[in-house]
């Protein structure tokens, strides 16, 4: 019994620290990006597959950028892809926009998305390379905010914040207060501590000095998180990783709770095999249904009915915070404890195996930073 105490109680400080540090970081955070010294040529590179919902909605965004000099560079490994024709028709519509469309089929590894990469390269003219996935809707300014890093000697990378974005489900919602609710204000609690190490994939820019200085695409061709090995990368050759001003987001389209576990459990088995001990400690983001059970077995009532009011009064504030702050779309707050008990779910599914579901593929983290697949 009196284990059963002590662990609720390490649960509970856990979680309120954390909390307080979020409350804190968020309130901190600057309201907007910086103003660009310069603004250099670069090319945007887009790597798809499918055609999820809003897709050429996020890419006009992208297109539409005010910002001289830009290329835009798709990617798809199939000329079957069903992305194909909606990259086209935006091509289109700007018509005096650099833009290029790569379809190869060739794989130089297990990573979907860093061997589209690799294989758009060639296609890609200039020495700034911004690359964002298919389903990032992006603002007004946003290639301003994600150059105006590299302003500062030794810089190699930047990235940035993305919110969640949802189709009209529960699942999508569940999804997208993911990102917004423990995703920002984790990313802000993490770099408050430390250099920047990761990046998130939602939008990375790097320059190919950087790029070629770590070994190119092919040196993540297995990369188990492309985003996160390429950052690990950057930082252990000496490039310093900022993080932008700017804020994108990512359409969430999940079509069931299944879906998203899926989705969801790649994540975190992949931030297992790159941060094994930051996704142990990640249980104190979200540690309401352990410390519940926990307390209410061992603990007087009131004091557990206290200590799992006090948290989750802390989880609303910080919801409602972020939504302010970040002018991410209204999800509702009722939300926020099922969305907490989903992450223990996750959580504790990520520490039983290795294996992932990535474009059709069951892969396998249980390679160091690298994935393979599974039958393999």
């Amino acid at each position: 019994m009196i284990a059963f105490q002590l662990l609720a109680a390490v649960l509970f400080a856990g979680g309120i620290a954390y909390l307080a540090l979020a409350i804190r970081h968020v309130l901190r955070r600057p309201s907007g990006p910086a103003a660009p010294a310069a603004r250099p040529p670069l090319t945007v590179m887009i790597p798809a597959f499918g055609a999820p919902p809003r897709l050429a909605e996020c890419l006009r965004s992208v297109c539409s950028q005010d910002y001289p000099g830009f290329q835009v560079v798709f990617g798809l490994h199939s000329p079957d892809d069903a992305a194909r024709p909606v990259i086209e028709a935006v091509m289109a519509e700007f018509p005096h926009l650099d833009t290029a469309l790569v379809i190869d089929g060739r794989r130089i590894g297990a990573n979907p998305k860093n061997v589209n990469l690799a294989n758009m390269l060639p296609a890609c003219r200039h020495d700034i390379l911004v690359m964002v996935d298919s389903d990032v809707l992006v603002e007004p300014g946003f290639l301003d905010a994600m150059v105006q890093p590299f302003a500062h000697a030794g810089v190699g990378g930047v990235t940035c914040l993305y919110s969640g974005n949802p189709e009209a489900n529960l699942a999508s919602r569940l999804g997208a207060l993911y990102h917004n609710d423990w995703f920002i204000p984790s990313v802000l609690v993490d770099i408050s501590r430390r250099d920047m190490d990761i990046c998130y994939g939602a939008a990375i820019a790097v320059t190919r000095r950087a790029l070629d200085g770590i070994g190119g695409f092919e040196a993540m061709a297995d990369a188990v998180a492309q985003d996160f090995v390429m950052g690990q990368m950057l930082h252990r050759h000496g490039f310093t990783i900022r993080l932008a001003g700017c804020v994108v987001s990512t359409v969430v389209d999940e079509g069931s709770l299944a879906g998203l576990q899926r989705h969801e459990l790649r994540w975190n088995r992949a931030i297992r095999a790159v941060r094994p001990l930051d996704h142990l400690l990640s249980i104190f983001m979200s540690p309401l249904v352990p410390m519940a059970v926990l307390a209410v077995a061992s603990w007087p009532h009131p004091l557990a009915l206290g200590a799992i009011g006090i948290h989750l009064a802390l989880r609303q504030a910080l919801h409602r915070l972020v939504r302010r702050r970040f002018r991410v779309p209204a999800i509702a707050a009722w939300l926020v404890p099922v969305r907490e008990a989903l992450n223990f779910v996750v959580w504790s599914r990520a520490l039983l195996g290795r294996k992932v579901q990535w474009a059709g593929n069951t892969m396998t983290t249980g390679h160091g930073l690298e994935m393979k697949r599974a039958e393999e």
